[in-house]
């Protein structure tokens, strides 16, 4: 399959998840629209520049939020000072 294709599933899962009337329907709408992403990002990429496919080395690359950005938000706790 070419990725305009899981592309286009894509959007059309992303617009159906705005129209959801329920929460667990937009979440099911915005899971599957995740999974095509993927299957988009698994297919034989095209070079940008010159608009042909990828050489048989190149990958897709789904890109991630760099590992600082996953941790949890600071706690405050308040010192015995400030505290009662």
């Amino acid at each position: 399959m070419d990725s305009r294709y899981w592309i286009g599933r894509k959007h059309s899962a992303m617009g159906m998840a705005r129209d959801a009337a329920t929460a667990e329907a937009r979440l099911i709408h915005y899971d599957l629209a995740g999974r095509y992403s993927i299957m988009a990002a698994q297919c034989l990429p095209f070079s940008a520049a010159a608009g042909q496919r990828g050489t048989r080395g190149e990958r897709a690359v789904l890109h991630q939020p760099l590992p600082e950005a996953r941790l949890p938000a600071p706690v405050y706790l308040p010192t015995e000072d400030e505290g009662s």
